[in-house]
């Protein structure tokens, strides 16, 4: 990307000046939340809340006017009436010719090309010309705007703090990846770098923000929700690139065409046909999920985990049928194999393990019945993880009826950690299908582990790692 253009997108991100167009002083407002999250993200430059009814909200000074502000202003955000949207970006415009300062603007406001009139059309068309020749860079309208969990800019409405992580986010409906954050918060299930709601992607796209995130050092892995664009070859070609340095996991709204009409009313997008994005994503080495719960829960596992070095996969297991489950989804992808143990793997776990466990029928799969202790669980990781034949391993077990939840957790983490951070393999974890055991889940996920609720998911996402791995090494090797 052109140097220009990425500090035209450093001024979305690390603006140290921010003024809210239709702030609010009334809770529940989005012009108040917006000033609330930006005070709760932690975000320690300038708020500016532009509103000539009151004195204050928060603490802040409220403004009149941007013309009122004489500090220094980067980002701009619009919560207004759609048709006060136009006047508000002539009013960017003056101060940008006189002052030269604004670098871009967030339109959260609704009621612009998405719906499909000439009214709604004209209106965004009348918005980016007054603020796109000038170098402002726009993103949406219909949008929820940006966050970065490590500068503090937020101009979400809905989510303040978040913990940091390695995790960005592109997304182009805002609800559906708040409701992502928001069901991972409670179990710890990811960190939070970026968060971009494209909205109906007026300006600021898809291809310009990957190109900015392949070279973001704090974004191990970039999470794509997308409805339709209309750089087909640009996102292909930009994809590939960034996969060579980090994984893209996607999720394609629109495989029908009545879903791809409801695409289009939501953003404004051209859907284009699912079939295609399925092949032209694989060639470009794009992760694309099949499934919400699936992109959720393989982009997190990414930002935890290393890549596995093969495709040698072992299923542990305490759990008989779902093991089976876990076997049969692994199986029957092509892409991956159960890993052969080595004599000297099985012997360590018969010596651990009672006569009744099932060690290597077929190979790659241990069954070994719930009648084990916490420290056997410890033990019997270290030598399955420690087989060289062993690309990654999928664990599953019960609700620890019988055992100590925190000690588990703890010989869990213990085993794992034993490995150098160089040798450590993928391992993905299902206990006990979900909600049943918050505490020991929500210590593994601390401790950079994932687990994943069902077994058939977590074989899927371990097959995405394995095909992704596949693809980078490619590159990797030249």
């Amino acid at each position: 990307m052109e140097t220009t253009a990425r500090k035209s997108l450093d001024g979305l991100f690390n603006g140290r000046g921010v003024a809210i167009m239709g702030a609010s002083a009334k809770k529940g407002k989005p012009g108040h939340s917006i000033v609330e999250n930006l005070r709760a993200a932690g975000f320690t430059g300038n708020v500016y809340p532009v509103n000539a009814a009151s004195e204050s909200i928060l603490g802040f000074q409220c403004y009149r006017s941007l013309e009122e502000i004489t500090g220094r202003i980067d980002l701009v955000v619009m919560v207004l009436p759609a048709d006060d949207c136009v006047e508000a970006a002539r009013a960017i415009a003056r101060r940008k010719d006189g002052k030269g300062d604004i670098s871009a603007a967030v339109v959260v406001s609704a009621g612009f090309s998405e719906l499909g009139t000439d009214q709604g059309r004209s209106r965004e068309k009348a918005l980016l010309d007054v603020l796109v020749p000038r170098g402002i860079r726009v993103v949406g309208p219909n949008c929820l705007g940006v966050m970065d969990t490590y500068s503090g800019v937020n101009t979400n409405f809905d989510i303040g703090a978040y913990r940091r992580g390695g995790l960005s986010i592109i997304t182009q409906s805002g609800a559906f990846a708040v409701s992502y954050l928001k069901w991972a918060e409670p179990g710890r299930l990811v960190g939070l770098s970026k968060f971009v709601s494209l909205g109906n992607m007026s300006d600021v796209n898809v291809v310009e923000l990957l190109g900015y995130l392949a070279d973001d050092d704090r974004t191990s892995v970039i999470a794509l929700y997308l409805e339709g664009t209309r750089q087909g070859r640009a996102l292909v070609e930009t994809a590939a690139h960034v996969s060579r340095k980090k994984p893209i996991v996607a999720l394609k709204a629109g495989k029908t065409g009545i879903g791809s009409v409801a695409a289009a009313s939501h953003t404004g997008s051209l859907a284009g046909r699912f079939e295609m994005y399925q092949g032209v994503f694989r060639q470009a080495g794009v992760v694309l999920a099949e499934s919400v719960i699936e992109f959720y829960y393989t982009a997190a596992a990414f930002a935890k985990m290393p890549l596995p070095r093969g495709n040698s996969i072992c299923v542990l297991t305490v759990l008989g049928g779902p093991g089976t489950l876990c076997v049969d989804e692994l199986v029957s992808s092509g892409a991956v194999r159960l890993a052969r143990l080595s004599e000297k793997t099985k012997s360590e776990l018969r010596a651990i393990l009672i006569p009744a466990a099932n060690i290597g029928k077929p190979e790659g799969f241990i069954d070994t019945t719930p009648s084990f202790t916490e420290a056997q669980h410890r033990e019997v990781l270290k030598i399955v993880l420690g087989d060289p034949a062993v690309s990654g391993v999928i664990y599953l077990t019960t609700p620890p009826l019988f055992m100590d939840e925190d000690a588990l957790a703890e010989n869990i983490i213990a085993a794992y950690e034993s490995f150098a951070p160089e040798e450590r393999k993928p391992l993905l974890s299902v206990i006990g299908f979900g909600s049943s055991v918050p505490r020991l889940r929500n210590r593994m996920e601390e401790a950079g582990m994932p687990t994943i609720e069902y077994p058939d998911i977590a074989a899927k996402v371990m097959i995405n790692m394995v095909r992704y791995s596949r693809y980078k090494s490619r590159f990797d090797e030249h």
